[in-house]
This record gives structure tokens, C-alpha cells and sequence, in this order.
């Protein structure tokens, strides 16, 4: 069973770690492993995108993880060239392994940061977080077969999520399993054994339970010693949706960034995510089928317009559960589906009868 969670673990030390320890609990060998997969969208199979963050790259040993703790690791999400500042994240992997043989499984809970530079840097910003109930463990594995790859698919499950360059991942083990063992898998460098340039460091952070950073960690060093990042991978370059495309990019006064997944036809849904840059403010879609050429630049406020005023509709979107942006999924039907609608995401308190400033407008998304 898996469901949404809302980060608990808040980064409330005052201090930062800067300097380097050699971990204390030594890394764990295992001999093989094994694949699952999970779609928590619809059951029409895998749709996920291609890997734009590749870091799956194998190793034979495993961090061990201590209940309730962060573990953090870090590195870098290249540009997949959508022109926005984030990428859509519409599926996963991730590897860890345990001893573990109770039949109940594993209860584990992965994350997914923004702004994430480690070495105790408290700036990084949540913006997913998935728990797990009765991952697979040592039970459902032959002798000597401690490891999982698991792969989970997010698309049309309105889970999807948005990153930028300076990501993180992070393991919990939400249970106690003691004596038994469990904890991320290590994988290698970048542009080795086929990862990606993933921008990851020979080193993690540790979190106590209530948030405090333990310290920052190696393994003595690569490649004598295991490289201490944790094997995972990202998929995406889902975006924008089909029958969509992005323009405005750049316009002036707009920070707000509006991203599109899924299928502008008949019959199918676009999800819209708004990256609102820690605007707690109300947001919409605006859309009209008639747009400002060249673009309304509005000075008193410094937004510029692209559908023209009145708009046709205004859709609402709602917070996410964890992430830095808003969202709302759109049933395309059979007006919809040739239809050339101009669309901009917009925050504002005045879409929910309040004051109109402070504003902030993204680019433009047009279907069709």
C-alpha cells in the first residue's frame, strides 16, 4: 500500500556540518537483487517517461539505515530543454536492500528535494514524499538475496511532481526491524556503469528524527571504498502535454512557471502544474481563445498578459500536499479537443475576492 505524505522531517538545526566523517556503521555486501514495479496511476501499464536522471549504476553494498532517519544524498538534474526552469517527474527508481525476513514487508518512505546542495544546507524544499507499506524484503528473496530495484510509475496518478537542478533524494525506514537490517543501495559515480551525469558527491547527510543533522558521511573513498550515493533514477521529458506547447517563455515580469502532462484529445487529461516559487497565494489557469499580440505588459503590477481580459474560464488549482507548486487535473472532451485555447497560469488572492496585488503570472500554454 502507498499513499502521499506530508514531510515530517523538518531541517530546524541551527548549525551546518562542513566537515567530513567517515561513517561509523560499515557498508553492507549482498550478493543479488531483485526487480517490483508499481503503477499507482490507471492500469493501462508502464507510461512513464525516459530517464533524464540516470544513477542506477550497480554496487554490491548497501548504507545501513537507522529508524525514523533522513538519509540524504544529492546531486544535479541537467536541463531536458522545455525552456522552464523545472522538469516533470512522472516516474522513478530506487534501490535498497535488507535482511528483513518478517512476511508483513517493509514500511519505507522516500523523498525528493529542490534546492538541495548538502553538507548540511537546511534551504532544500520538499516536493514529494511517498510511503510505502510491505515493500518487498528478504522474504519474497532466494538465499543470499538481500536487494530491490524498485520502479514506480506516476503517470495519470496525480502524484507527478516538479524538480529543478539541485535535487536530493532521501530514505527513511518508517519501522523498527531490529536485529534485521535495511537501507538505500550505494551505487558509483557519475558517468560510470552507466549513470548519467548526475552531479553526485562520495557523500550523505544523516538527519535524527527531529529534524537535527547528524553529520555528513563517507565510506573512506572511491574507489577503495563503496561511493556513498544512493542508487536511484528519475523519469520524465513527459511535458508538455500532447497536442500542448509552451510559449511567452521569458516574459517580462513573470516568475511563475506552468507545466502541462498528459493528452489534449477527446477522452483525455491534462494535469497543470503551476511552480509557485513559495507564493502562498491562490492560483488559477486563465485561458481564452483570443490572445494579446504582442503580449500586455502591465507596468503598475509587472506581469505581462497573454490571453486577452475578460478571460472565457478560469480554472482553480489546488496546493500540493508537499511540493512548491499547485495543481489541478482537466478532462479534455469533445469541444475542448480542437479547440486553440491561449492559457497562463496566474497567483493572486484576487481569484478568491481578494486584493489583486502582489500578482504573478507564468508563460503561455496554448493547445492545439
Amino acid at each position: 500500500m502507498m499513499n502521499r505524505v506530508i514531510l515530517v522531517t523538518l531541517i530546524v538545526a541551527a548549525f551546518a556540518c562542513s566537515s567530513l566523517a567517515q561513517n561509523i556503521e560499515s557498508a553492507q555486501c549482498i550478493s543479488g537483487e531483485r526487480h517490483a514495479s508499481f503503477n499507482l496511476g490507471d492500469a493501462s501499464g508502464p507510461r512513464y517517461g525516459n530517464a533524464i536522471w540516470e544513477n542506477m549504476a550497480g554496487s554490491p553494498y548497501f548504507c545501513v539505515a537507522h529508524t525514523d532517519y533522513l538519509f540524504l544524498d544529492w546531486g544535479v538534474l541537467q536541463d531536458q530543454g522545455n525552456g522552464l526552469d523545472d522538469e516533470v517527474i512522472d516516474g522513478f527508481r530506487f534501490n535498497y536492500a535488507s535482511n528483513d525476513a518478517d512476511p508483513s514487508g517493509l514500511s519505507w518512505t522516500i523523498y525528493f528535494y529542490d534546492s538541495c546542495t548538502g553538507w548540511g544546507d537546511y534551504s532544500l524544499v520538499a516536493e514529494s514524499g511517498i510511503h510505502f507499506q510491505s515493500l518487498p524484503n528478504a522474504y519474497n528473496l532466494p538465499p543470499g538475496y538481500w536487494g530491490w530495484n524498485i520502479t514506480i510509475d506516476l503517470q495519470g496518478s496525480g502524484y507527478e511532481f516538479i524538480l529543478g537542478e539541485e535535487i536530493g533524494v532521501g530514505h527513511v525506514l518508517a519501522e523498527t526491524i531490529a536485529p534485521a537490517i535495511a537501507g538505500p543501495g550505494l551505487g558509483k559515480p557519475p558517468l560510470i556503469g552507466g549513470n548519467g551525469d548526475t552531479g553526485t558527491e562520495d557523500v550523505f547527510s544523516q538527519y535524527y528524527p527531529n529534524g537535527n543533522l547528524k553529520g555528513t558521511f563517507w565510506y573512506g573513498g572511491y574507489p577503495a571504498h563503496p561511493y556513498s550515493t544512493w542508487r536511484a533514477a528519475l523519469m520524465g521529458a513527459a511535458d508538455p502535454a500532447q497536442n500542448m506547447k509552451y510559449e511567452g517563455l521569458g516574459l517580462s515580469g513573470n516568475e511563475a512557471d506552468l507545466y502541462t502532462i498528459g493528452s489534449w484529445t477527446n477522452g483525455g487529461k491534462v494535469r497543470f502544474l503551476l511552480r509557485k516559487h513559495e507564493m502562498s497565494l491562490p492560483s488559477v489557469v486563465l485561458a481564452n481563445t483570443s490572445f494579446y499580440w504582442p503580449p500586455l505588459y502591465v507596468p503598475a503590477h509587472d506581469v505581462t498578459l497573454i490571453p486577452t481580459l475578460p478571460v472565457l474560464a478560469t480554472l482553480h488549482l489546488h496546493p500540493d500536499y508537499i511540493g512548491d507548486f499547485d495543481s489541478v487535473t482537466l478532462l479534455i472532451g469533445p469541444t475542448l479537443e480542437n479547440m486553440k485555447i491561449y492559457m497562463q497560469g496566474g497567483i493572486s488572492e484576487y481569484f478568491t475576492g481578494g486584493p489583486l496585488a502582489p500578482i504573478d503570472l507564468s508563460q503561455a500554454v496554448v493547445s492545439n
